[in-house]
């Protein structure tokens, strides 16, 4: 199991770090040209929506067997979520679901065996779930919870605010405007952004389902190495008292053969 957790992380993590520079690059530009408009722009998905609950998209995995990989990510979410009031929860995995069920949180859908090989279909259907009750007035906020990939070593739980996408300091994107750059936009602004950023908000939910897989194929690969160092280990100590029993009885044994041979010959 350690063997093939080491496999699935590789190529996670190779997905990672093929992504994460788009992102991160869009993420600038949307905000460049957002900060030349100014305030001339009024587009719904920079601007803080209408309704008054908000929506937290959860990512943990299916299985166990990952140490304290879901453990940490459910801790965290339930943390960050004290202080909303009126939450709903997009659960991506099993175990973030039953979770949040069983701490009678409002589960308003679920979505399984999205982390083993994720491909960007699949996470559509939750990122239009989001959008839509976004757009539609429903969702103040849209908030992704997952566990950032560091290093093998290191996964770190993370929340940040993908909608309104106006809210960049909590993305940890933002880029100061150089040098007054001019902008040529065609057809216009309104039309750019309306194409540009719902496709940006998908990349962000693959993104982070994307992380939340690397990290727990690393997470599993740990605990898969700790649990064999510890069998390794077990099997010492047992080895090592069975020798410790086995030499006693032979000691035992020849101590009584021993014993009976003085008792003859004393009887001789």
């Amino acid at each position: 199991m350690e063997l093939m957790a080491a496999s699935k992380m590789r190529r996670a993590v190779a997905a990672v770090l093929r992504t994460r520079p788009y992102v991160r690059l869009a993420q600038e530009t949307i905000e460049a040209v957002r900060a030349r408009l100014g305030e001339s722009t009024t587009h719904p998905l920079l601007a803080s929506g209408r309704g008054d609950r908000e929506l937290v998209v959860l990512f943990t995995s299916d299985r166990g067997l990952a140490g304290g990989f879901n453990v940490n990510m459910i801790r965290f979410a339930l943390e960050k979520m004290k202080g909303m009031h009126d939450v709903d929860i997009i659960a991506v995995g099993k175990r973030g679901s039953d979770a949040m069920q069983r701490t009678k949180k409002n589960v308003v859908a679920s979505f399984v065996e999205l982390g083993n090989a994720p491909k960007y279909a699949d996470i559509v259907p939750v990122a239009r779930l989001a959008l839509d009750g976004f757009t539609n007035g429903k969702y103040r906020r849209v908030h992704l919870v997952y566990t950032d990939y560091v290093s093998g070593v290191s996964q770190v739980p993370t929340a940040t605010v993908v909608l309104p996408y106006g809210e960049w300091e909590k993305r940890g994107t933002k880029r100061e405007n150089e040098g007054g750059s001019e902008y040529t936009i065609e057809p216009n602004p309104e039309t750019l952004l309306s194409t540009v950023i719902p496709n940006l908000v998908m990349t962000s939910f693959f993104q982070a389902l994307l992380e939340s897989s690397a990290s727990e194929h690393a997470a599993r690969m740990i605990a898969m190495k700790n649990a064999s160092d510890s069998a390794g280990e077990m099997m010492e100590n047992l080895t090592f008292t069975y020798n410790q029993v086995r030499q006693a009885a032979i000691t035992q044994e020849i101590a009584e053969i021993s014993s009976g041979k003085a008792a003859l010959e004393t009887n001789d």
